[in-house]
């Protein structure tokens, strides 16, 4: 059950981090996260306008797609472009950054990672009746959709803490990449964000992470989460559910109060790898489980560099834990197992880090 948490995030002027409670089970059962099912619907409307390329779907628990991912967008640094899904005008807020510190120096210039979700654009939010589909330039959509930091959600009624059946806010399609969104907290978060093959996630920001932040769901796509924030899971925060090679990718970003970064589905249907996971100038704190769990037999991937551990990586203790190895099940067919007693692994053939690559602030 999820317990209240109050962060209180102070670096520089960074500014306090919104407060809330999350979803998810902090345990070991690495179940396979929910998927949205697209519609033919055509012609969303949201706020501001009719939205080009946008349409609704109601949403589903599914396995992931089987689909081969053949193109992706690529993730910008800057926060600038000023048209919303939806409308146009409003400037574009702007987080705060702050350079991290610690024991393996300083972070790369360029390179700032945010540390406070920005004020939304349309104040309190808007909270939609159905999973919102981002369609590509090939369906009728667009490559590249700016919300101009508008605050998003879902009326999902289902527990964050009770099974996979929570609706998504977003389903994105091959090619896509969002920028400057805020995913409203709480129940309105509902399964988060599931790419449906190569997508880029570029400033998106999870207040209060409900089932998962963002799902990789298509079969050899990658999905970039690059300079954004996600708070507040008592389990995972990105679930990778394709195989055939598919990576996810996180880079210049800040998680905190969570169970697991990243995990590779334990016991999805038809289960198999190999999964990749990519992490690069990442800063955390508050890590309840670990940083990421992969399934050696399915030849997963883990490959750390600049990890920014809040308070240091406490060697003795092996605290938190940051690459474990698992031995993954199919159709769930009972429950994956931890390998070396959960031990963090360090430059073997799937956890491809080392020590010196866990850096304090």
């Amino acid at each position: 059950m999820k317990s209240a948490f109050t962060l209180l995030l102070v670096i520089g002027a960074a500014g306090v981090a919104q407060i809330g409670c999350s979803g998810g089970d902090a345990t070991d059962d690495d179940g396979q996260g929910g998927s949205a099912s697209s519609s033919t619907a055509s012609g969303g409307v949201t706020s501001g306008g009719v939205t080009s390329g946008v349409t609704t779907s109601s949403a589903t628990t599914s396995s992931a797609s089987t689909s081969s991912a053949t193109s992706g967008g690529t993730g910008g640094g800057a926060t600038s472009s000023t048209t919303g899904v939806g409308g146009e005008g409003g400037t574009t807020a702007s987080s705060t950054t702050s350079g991290a510190g610690g024991a393996g120096g300083e972070e790369p210039l360029g390179n700032e990672i945010p540390t406070a979700i920005p004020t939304p654009t349309n104040g309190d939010g808007e909270i939609r009746t159905e999973t919102t589909v981002l369609r590509n330039a090939a369906n009728g959509g667009r490559d590249v959709y700016d919300f101009n930091n508008q605050k998003i959600g879902v009326n999902n009624t289902e527990d964050c803490d009770d099974g996979e059946g929570q609706k998504t806010v977003f389903e994105v399609e091959d090619g896509v990449t969002v920028k400057n969104l805020i995913i409203a907290g709480g129940l309105p978060g509902g399964n988060g964000i599931v790419c449906k093959g190569d997508c880029t996630l570029d400033h998106v920001y999870w207040e209060d992470v409900c089932e998962d932040a963002a799902t990789n769901s298509a079969d050899g796509a990658t999905m970039r989460i690059n300079s954004s924030i996600a708070l507040h899971s008592a389990d995972k925060i990105f679930q990778h559910n394709a195989k055939g090679g598919s990576t996810t990718i996180v880079t210049n970003s800040y998680i905190a109060d969570f169970g697991k970064l990243w995990r590779s589905c334990g016991d999805c249907t038809a289960n198999g790898g190999p999964r990749n996971l990519v992490l690069d100038n990442v800063r955390v704190d508050g890590v309840k489980t670990t940083i990421a769990g992969a399934n050696q037999n399915y030849g997963d991937t883990v490959t750390i560099t600049n990890l920014y551990v809040k308070g240091g990586y406490d060697e003795e203790d092996d605290k938190p834990k940051i690459c474990q190895e698992y031995r993954a099940v199919t159709d769930h067919m009972g429950e994956s197992q931890k390998l070396h007693g959960g031990a963090s692994q360090w430059n073997t053939d799937t956890c491809h880090v080392s020590k010196s690559d866990i850096k304090s602030w």
